[in-house]
């Protein structure tokens, strides 16, 4: 999961890059250097091909990532779904979407809005049947040690008033 994030830390840093690259390709095409023995050796619009040819595959890797969000999404929501109508957690029946659903309500609690810590927080708790309190990183501690799987220890979440279900 690391190396992914990495990756994906990465993409997002180079995307403004690449887009300014491809823009200054075919604005400054006629003073690029080596531009006549390109235009002499692949034809006069080398350079718009090329630029058509790398937006193509950006967009290519942004559908992808957008499917790929899709699904993490549509499965964080379904542990939801599927959470929402436990008393008790039942072992999950996908656990890489409620990692996920712990990871994003982690960030949610580095907020500045006290709302959605609170909302993060209740929900924290409801998905791994325990109350770690405010601090991100004692959640994001729970999540990184081995065998940490929300809803699968098979304790019980804490009512909505606060007390023990």
């Amino acid at each position: 999961m690391r190396i992914q994030d990495g990756l994906e830390a990465r993409f997002r840093q180079l995307t403004p890059l690449f887009l300014l690259a491809v823009v200054a390709a075919v604005v400054l095409e006629p003073w690029l250097p080596g531009g006549d023995w390109l235009r002499g050796r692949f034809g006069d619009t080398i350079v718009l091909r090329a630029a058509v040819a790398g937006l193509g595959l950006y967009v290519l890797l942004l559908w992808g990532e957008s499917l790929r969000l899709h699904g993490i999404l549509t499965g964080v929501l379904q542990a939801f779904r599927d959470f929402a109508g436990e008393r008790t957690p039942a072992p999950p029946r996908n656990a890489q979407a409620r990692q996920e659903a712990v990871r994003l309500l982690v960030a949610a609690l580095r907020s500045e809005d006290p709302s959605i810590r609170a909302t993060s927080r209740r929900n924290l708790v409801r998905l791994a049947g325990r109350d770690l309190g405010d601090d991100p990183a004692a959640w994001q501690g729970w999540l990184d040690r081995p065998g940490a799987e929300p809803g699968a220890d098979g304790s019980r979440p804490p009512s909505a008033d606060g007390g023990s279900a």
